[in-house]
């Protein structure tokens, strides 16, 4: 990513997002989110600390492609876009 897509990607997902999903779609992130903090102190109370970082890695390994999944999507878009003037 060249660093203006970089710099609108940094706006676009601080400030622009979440004013693109509709009522039904926020709310389901919103539970998700929820959802997923309620996990993640479960595991943390019920797991040996040794599997509880290895879960903790895995879940940081996936949100990790999840972001730049999103980051490509964005500089996919935003060049077809541009490219369609």
């Amino acid at each position: 990513m060249d660093e203006l897509t970089h710099v609108l990607w940094e706006y676009a997902s601080r400030y622009r997002l979440d004013g693109f999903y509709d009522r039904e779609a926020q709310q389901s992130r919103d539970e998700c989110a929820r959802a997923v903090e309620q996990n993640r102190a479960a595991l943390e109370e019920l797991s040996p600390p040794d599997v509880f970082r290895r879960v903790s890695a895995l879940y940081d390994c996936a949100e990790e492609l999840r972001l730049r999944d999103m980051e490509a999507a964005f500089a996919c878009g935003f060049r077809l876009g541009t490219s369609l003037r």
